[in-house]
C-alpha cells in the first residue's frame, strides 16, 4: 500500500516556533528556530513513515466561512509574534526544494485542504490502495481518521514526542469513534478556537452523551421525545434544550469540510522525482542547517542522498592516514625512515606558514594546504635518542617551531604547545588556532571539536585521518579569517586570544603546590562536624531523615515542623528547599541556619576536599587545572578538572581550603588583584560624573552610593546602608531587577523600588547606559567590549517576554563583565612579556587567574623588584576616566597573604 502524507503546516510551524530557542539563525543572522523545527519534524517524518507522496497545506491571511458565520472565532487568540510569520516564506522554501507541493484555499483553513485532499484520495485510489497519513502539531484532524486510510501523526511535547492516532487511539483517548469526535466537540466546545458548546458541559459529559445517544441530532431527538422521562438530570436536560442551536452551530464550526474543489493529483506530490536536490543543499546550507543535512543523508535508500561537497571541496581522503586514496590530487608523503623525516622538515624548514597537528602518535604539516607530511611520533623520539653530533634532525625541529617568522596554524594550540613544552621546545610564531577564532566569532557554541566546526561553517563532512584533518584546519582558517575581518574582531584575536594561548599552555604544566596533610586535617575537621551538625538538626527535627534528599527535607520542614514562609515551588509544584529559598526563612526556625551551613560543608567536602588529594601529581605534589579560553560567552578564563574558580572565599571553611595552596622553598604566592574592578569599567563605560568622580577621589564606592541614595553623609551611612548600596551597584550591572533586589537585600518592595528609583536618579549615567546596551542590542544584535570583543543577543528580538529580559541583562552586563575579562587577559600577556625578558633565569611563574585576581610563585629575593613592575603593568594596562588599583599580597599559602 501507498502512503500519502499530508502536512497541517502553520500547526507544525506554530509548534516549532515556540519548542526551540530564538537563538537559532542563519549565517546572515535570521531568525530560523521555526524553519529549523520544522525541517526536522519533516525529516523525521520522511524517516520514520517512508512516504511515497507528500502534499502541504497552508491557512491563507484573511478571515475564513467560519469567521463569517461566527465573529468570535478564534477572536481571543493573540496575534503570533512577527518573527514566527516572517518564517513561513521559508518553510516554503524548504518544501518547494523538497519537491512537496503546496495547497492553499482563500477562505478555507488547512485543516479544511487536508480533508479534501484526503477524501480525494479516498474516492479514486491508486491501484494497490493508498493510506492518507495527516502530520500535524494538533488534534483538530482526528475526525478524518478513517480505518487504515486515514490516520493522524502528531506531536504531543516538544518536536521528538510523536503519536499516530488510528481509530483505536481516537476511542481510548475520547471512548468515541473518529467521525463522533465533532459531536463531543458540539457539546463541550473547543476553548482553543473560541467554539462555544454548550455551557457547563466538560469532557466527561460530553464523552457520555455521545457515547450513548451516538450523535448530536441522536440526543436531541430523544430527549426532545422522552422529555424527563429520560434517565438524564432535569438541570442537564434543560442545559441541552436551552441550548440546543448553540450545541448545532458549535457542531458545525467543528466540523472539516471535505468538498473544497481543489487541483489535485499524485504525480505533483511524488516529491523523490520531484526533488530539487542542489536547491534543497542550497537551502538548508543558506540556513545554516548542515545538521539537517547530515541526517537527510543517514535515512538510507530510497532517498536521494545529497552531495556534501562542493567541485571545490576537500578530496576525499583514505581511512588510513599514511595514503590517500587514488581519487585523491592531494599528495601525500608517508615519512618512514629517519632521512625521510630529517627532508621534510627541510622543506618545512622553508615555510612562511604552517600548519601542524599531532593526534593518537601521528605528527602531520603542511606548508601550502597542498603538500602533506605525516610521520609516527615514535620515529621521533627513536631519532631524538639516536643523535649524534652530525645529526640534524632535533635541530631542524627545534629551530622550525622556535622561529617566530614562520606562522604557525592548527586547531586547539594550547594542548598542542604543551606537547611541545614537554620536549623543551617553546613553539614561537603561533599565529591561528581555528578553535579559538570560532569561539571569538560565536561564544555561546557547545564544543569547539574541529569536526563539528568544519561541518557547521564549511558545511561538509570532515573526513578521517591526518590529512584530512590538516587540510580541514588549512581551509577553516581561511574561512574564519574573513569573518574576523569582517565582524572587526582581528584586533581582539591577534593582539588578546593568541598571544594567551601559549601562556595558558605553560600555566597548566607549572600547576600549583599543594599541602595534601593540611587537606588531610581539614577533611578530618569537616567529618566532625558535618557529624555534629547531623546530630543538632536530627535532634530539632525529632527524627532522623536523609539531610542530602530534598523530598525528605521538604517533609520534614513544611510538614512535621510546619514552617511557613514564601518560597518558591518547583517545577513539579513542591516547595523548593533550595538555599536561596531556605535563606528566606532563617529567621523562621533555627534549623535553617543548621542545614544550611549543612549543606556548604557537604559541598566543599564532596566537590574539593574528597576529589583534591586524587588530582594532585604524587611526584611533584602540584596540582593542574584546565583553563578553558573557550568557556565562557563573556572571554572569561574559566578552570576546570578541579574548578578553581568556585573555590569559597568568605567562608572560614572556605579560607581554610585556600591555606591548602602553598609556594615551594624559597617563594612565596604573591597575588595582584584589582580592586572593584567591574564598577570602574562601568564608571567608564558610562560616563556616570558622580561614580566617576568618587572613584578619582579614592572613595570606597559603596559608602558613596549610600550616602547618595540614603542622602546622609558619607560619615553617617552605617553598614546596613553600605551593604545594600554594594547590592545595587553590583545588582543592577547583572541586570538585577525589583524582585531580585528585593530578595538579596531582605527589604520591602516598596523599599527596594524607592532604592532603586533613587539609584537611578542619583547615578543616571548608569541608568542611560543600561539603556543605551539593550537598544544597541536590538538594533545591531550584538553589544561589545571597548576592545571590539562581541555578544551577539538574538534573543532580545524574540518578543518571548522571559528571553527578552534575560538578553536585557547580557546586554547590561557582557560590556562591562567582557571588558574586565580583556583588561585581565592583556595583563598577563604583558606580564609574561616581563617574565620573558628580565626574568629568563626562572625564579617567577604565573599559576592561575581566578576572578580579578593573578597568582603568582615568585622567588623571595625577586618579589620586591616584581610587585613594583606587575602592579605598574596592571594599573596602567589601559587609560580610564578612572584610576585602575591594584591590591597586591604576598604568603606561604593562599590565605594567609599579607598586603605588600
Amino acid at each position: 500500500m501507498k502512503k500519502l502524507v499530508l502536512i497541517d503546516s502553520n500547526a507544525l510551524v506554530h509548534r516549532a516556533f515556540h519548542a526551540l530557542p530564538p537563538t537559532l539563525t542563519s549565517p546572515k543572522g535570521v531568525l530560523t528556530n521555526a524553519v529549523y523545527g520544522f525541517t526536522s519534524v519533516l525529516i523525521k517524518m520522511i524517516k520514520d513513515l517512508k512516504p511515497d507522496y507528500i502534499a502541504a497545506t497552508y491557512d491563507l491571511a484573511g478571515p475564513t466561512f467560519r469567521h463569517e458565520e461566527f465573529a468570535e472565532y478564534k477572536a481571543h487568540r493573540e496575534k503570533a509574534p512577527d518573527e514566527l510569520y516572517a518564517q513561513i516564506p521559508l518553510t516554503k522554501e524548504v518544501l518547494k526544494a523538497f519537491g512537496i507541493p503546496i495547497y492553499e484555499k482563500q477562505g478555507f483553513e488547512a485543516d479544511d485542504v487536508i480533508g479534501a485532499l484526503a477524501e480525494m484520495v479516498k474516492k479514486n485510489p491508486p491501484a494497490g490502495g493508498i493510506q492518507v497519513i495527516i502530520v500535524t502539531g494538533d488534534l483538530d484532524t482526528l475526525q478524518l481518521v478513517d480505518g487504515e486510510k486515514v490516520v493522524v501523526f502528531t506531536l504531543r511535547k516538544g518536536l521528538t514526542d510523536t503519536m499516530v492516532y488510528d481509530e483505536k487511539e481516537v476511542r481510548n483517548r475520547y471512548g468515541l469513534n473518529p467521525n463522533q469526535v465533532i459531536d463531543y466537540k458540539g457539546l463541550k466546545g473547543d476553548p482553543s478556537d473560541n467554539i462555544p458548546g454548550v455551557p457547563g458541559i466538560g469532557d466527561k459529559t460530553a464523552s457520555a452523551l455521545i457515547q450513548k445517544y451516538g450523535s448530536i441530532e441522536g440526543l436531541y431527538k430523544k430527549i426532545e421525545k422522552a422529555g424527563s422521562k429520560e434517565k438524564l438530570s432535569p438541570k442537564l436536560i434543560e442545559k441541552l434544550i436551552e441550548n440546543k442551536d448553540l450545541a448545532l452551530f458549535s457542531k458545525k464550526l467543528s466540523t472539516i469540510i471535505r468538498d473544497i474543489p481543489i487541483d489535485f493529483s499524485l504525480e505533483k506530490s511524488d516529491w523523490r522525482n520531484n526533488l530539487n536536490q542542489n536547491e534543497l543543499e542550497r537551502t538548508l546550507k543558506e540556513l545554516g542547517f548542515y545538521s539537517l543535512i547530515k541526517r537527510f543523508n543517514e535515512i538510507g535508500s530510497g532517498v536521494v542522498r545529497l552531495e556534501s561537497q562542493h567541485e571545490d571541496s576537500l578530496p576525499t581522503l583514505a581511512l588510513d592516514s599514511n595514503q590517500a586514496t587514488e581519487k585523491s590530487e592531494t599528495p601525500t608523503a608517508s615519512l618512514k625512515t629517519k632521512k625521510d623525516i630529517e627532508k621534510a622538515l627541510g622543506i618545512m624548514a622553508k615555510s612562511r606558514e604552517l600548519v601542524f597537528d599531532i593526534q593518537e602518535g601521528v605528527f602531520g604539516f603542511t606548508n601550502d594546504g597542498k603538500n602533506l607530511f605525516s610521520f609516527n611520533l615514535e620515529d621521533l623520539k627513536i631519532a631524538k635518542a639516536d643523535l649524534t653530533g652530525d645529526d640534524k634532525f632535533w635541530k631542524i625541529l627545534v629551530s622550525v617551531f622556535e622561529d617566530e617568522k614562520i606562522l604557525k596554524y592548527g586547531h586547539d594550540l594550547k594542548n598542542l604547545s604543551k606537547i611541545f613544552i614537554k620536549e623543551k621546545i617553546h613553539i614561537k610564531g603561533i599565529n591561528f588556532d581555528t578553535k579559538i577564532a570560532a569561539y571569538l566569532i560565536k561564544a555561546d557554541r557547545k564544543d569547539y571539536e574541529l569536526k563539528d566546526l568544519y561541518f557547521n561553517e564549511i558545511g561538509e563532512e570532515l573526513q578521517l585521518g591526518m590529512e584530512a584533518r590538516l587540510l580541514g584546519i588549512w581551509k577553516l582558517k581561511n574561512f574564519l579569517w574573513e569573518k574576523l575581518k569582517s565582524d572587526n574582531l582581528v584586533k581582539v584575536f591577534e593582539e588578546i586570544e593568541m598571544p594567551l594561548v601559549q601562556i595558558l599552555a605553560e600555566m597548566e604544566l607549572v600547576g600549583i603546590k599543594i599541602d595534601l596533610n593540611s587537606l588531610k586535617i581539614l577533611s578530618k575537621s569537616v567529618n566532625k562536624e558535618t557529624v555534629k551538625l547531623e546530630s543538632e538538626i536530627y535532634k530539632l527535627a525529632g527524627i532522623e531523615f536523609n539531610i542530602n534528599s530534598p523530598n525528605q527535607m521538604k517533609d520534614i520542614l513544611f510538614e512535621r515542623l510546619q514552617i511557613k514562609g514564601k518560597v518558591r515551588k518547583t517545577g513539579k509544584g513542591a516547595l523548593s528547599t533550595a538555599a536561596p529559598e531556605l535563606e528566606k526563612l532563617s529567621a523562621e526556625h533555627p534549623i535553617i541556619d543548621l542545614i544550611l551551613k549543612y549543606r556548604e560543608l557537604q559541598k566543599l567536602k564532596t566537590t574539593y576536599i574528597e576529589p583534591f588529594p586524587k588530582l594532585v601529581d604524587i611526584k611533584t605534589n602540584r596540582l593542574h587545572t584546565t583553563l578553558n579560553q573557550t568557556g565562557t560567552v563573556t572571554g572569561r578564563l574559566s578552570s576546570q578538572d578541579p574548578n578553581l574558580q568556585n573555590i569559597p572565599i568568605k567562608t572560614e571553611l572556605g579560607q581554610e581550603f585556600r591555606k591548602a595552596f602553598i609556594s615551594s622553598p624559597g617563594c612565596k604566592l604573591v597575588s595582584f588583584d584589582y580592586s572593584q574592578l567591574e564598577l570602574r569599567i562601568a564608571a567608564h563605560i558610562s560616563g556616570d560624573k558622580k561614580m566617576t568622580a568618587a572613584f578619582k577621589r579614592g572613595e570606597d564606592i559603596h559608602t558613596r552610593t549610600a550616602a547618595e541614595i540614603f542622602e546622609v553623609a558619607p560619615e553617617n551611612v552605617t553598614p546596613t546602608m553600605r551593604r545594600e548600596a554594594k547590592t545595587l551597584n553590583f545588582g543592577l550591572l547583572y541586570g538585577m531587577g525589583l524582585l531580585g533586589f528585593q530578595r538579596a537585600s531582605g527589604v520591602s518592595r516598596d523599599r527596594a523600588r524607592e532604592f532603586i528609583d533613587r539609584y537611578m536618579t542619583e547615578f543616571s549615567g548608569i541608568a542611560k547606559y543600561m539603556e543605551a546596551m539593550k537598544l544597541k542590542a536590538k538594533k545591531e544584535g550584538f553589544v561589545e567590549t571597548i576592545f571590539g570583543r562581541r555578544r551577539y543577543l538574538p534573543e532580545i528580538n524574540s518578543g518571548m517576554f522571559q528571553l527578552v529580559a534575560q538578553a536585557e541583562r547580557m546586554a547590561i552586563n557582557m560590556p562591562v563583565q567582557g571588558t574586565e575579562a580583556d583588561l585581565l587577559k592583556i595583563s598577563m600577556i604583558r606580564i609574561n612579556d616581563l617574565i620573558h625578558k628580565e626574568y629568563e633565569d626562572g625564579g617567577i611563574s604565573m599559576l592561575l587567574q581566578i576572578h580579578d585576581e593573578i597568582l603568582f610563585e615568585v622567588k623571595n629575593n625577586l618579589i620586591a623588584k616584581f610587585k613594583t613592575q606587575a602592579k605598574d603593568i596592571m594599573e596602567n594596562v589601559h587609560q580610564l576616566d578612572v584610576p585602575l588599583v591594584i591590591d597586591a599580597k604576598s604568603g606561604n599559602n593562599w590565605r594567609d597573604m599579607e598586603a605588600i
